[in-house]
């Protein structure tokens, strides 16, 4: 028991100390909303975490947490591939691959994010038409390490290469993600992370921070013997380094095991809020849909995603 309290009381130190870095490192500058670069960290992956409201902090043992917190794939066990599409607003597109597997007593996981805008207007002046078009490539490469330690506490790290081109000009970088959940009891577990912590990355002669965000969840887990379910509510807090603080609400029921019901509800955002999802498992294959409308005529978001466990 005082091993698992002394790694808690480790990864919390760890995660404090990352904060006050990043304070001072940022505190010179005053930052404005929307002044950190790589939007695309923002967008969130997996259908079944999108359906959630994106309240994924504290969920474990879904090869997605590789996004949301590495420590969720401390429990995985065999190979797991995932596969995910995402339909975004206002012609973004995004693509998610990922692979998990455990190897003794520790799992790893690789990631892969590709992001697009495509047919953006070239302009110099307020003209009737454009002087031409150009695109925006994204791209994350991420390597992923987590481990359970005793039964109550799971730790995890991710490292990721950093890629972007707008027209001609590129920039890479690198960014870094830590998280932990701990087991209070067998159906309620909290969850913190940090994401996309690291230095400033330099496109052309203009430095920008990393959209770095800073978690807080929990989630409450059972089963519904009338229904014949099981269920999972969940809450999060989220501090974006260059937003106020936004809160997420998800939840999700499961139909013996195979059909699934999720919605979510966001707290915080000007032009979205809710969201709904839909999932089947059969055997090996999990498929997941969630639907994410937007106000202002922005339009809506779809994601669907594919695992495949061996």
């Amino acid at each position: 028991m005082k091993r698992q309290f002394s790694i808690f009381k480790l990864f919390l130190l760890i995660c404090i100390v990352i904060l006050l870095s990043l304070k001072v490192y940022s505190s010179d500058i005053p930052e404005e909303a929307g002044t950190s670069g790589l939007a695309f960290l923002k967008l969130g992956v997996g259908a079944r975490a999108s359906g959630m409201g994106e309240a994924f902090t504290s969920i474990s043992g879904d090869i997605f947490s590789l996004y949301w917190n590495p420590a969720g794939i401390a429990q995985h066990k065999g190979v797991e591939f995932a596969f995910m599409h995402n339909e975004w607003i206002q012609d973004v597109s995004l693509e998610y691959a990922a692979l998990c597997f455990g190897y003794k007593k520790n799992v790893f996981g690789m990631s892969l994010t590709l992001s697009q805008v495509k047919d953006l207007e070239r302009r110099e002046g307020p003209t009737e038409n454009p002087l031409s078009y150009f695109d925006q490539h994204n791209l994350a490469l991420s390597f992923s390490w987590s481990k359970k330690f005793k039964e109550k506490f799971d730790l995890g790290f991710s490292a990721k290469f950093l890629y972007e081109k707008i027209d001609f000009y590129s920039a890479t970088g690198s960014g870094f993600d830590l998280g932990g959940i701990y087991f209070l009891k067998p159906f309620l577990q909290i969850g913190g992370a940090i994401q996309n912590f690291g230095p400033k990355m330099k496109f052309e002669q203009e430095k920008f921070n990393l959209p770095t965000r800073y978690k807080l969840g929990v989630a409450y887990s059972g089963n519904e013997n009338y229904l014949k379910g099981e269920y999972i509510l969940s809450l999060d807090l989220v501090k974006p380094r260059d937003t106020d603080l936004k809160v997420h609400l998800g939840g999700e029921y499961v139909y013996k095991q195979k059909f699934v019901l999720r919605s979510g509800y966001q707290i915080g955002y000007d032009d979205k809020n809710l969201s709904l999802g839909l999932g089947l498992k059969v055997k090996k294959y999990q498929i997941d849909y969630a639907f994410v409308p937007f106000s202002s005529d922005l339009g809506n978001a779809h994601r669907i995603s594919l695992n495949l466990k061996i």
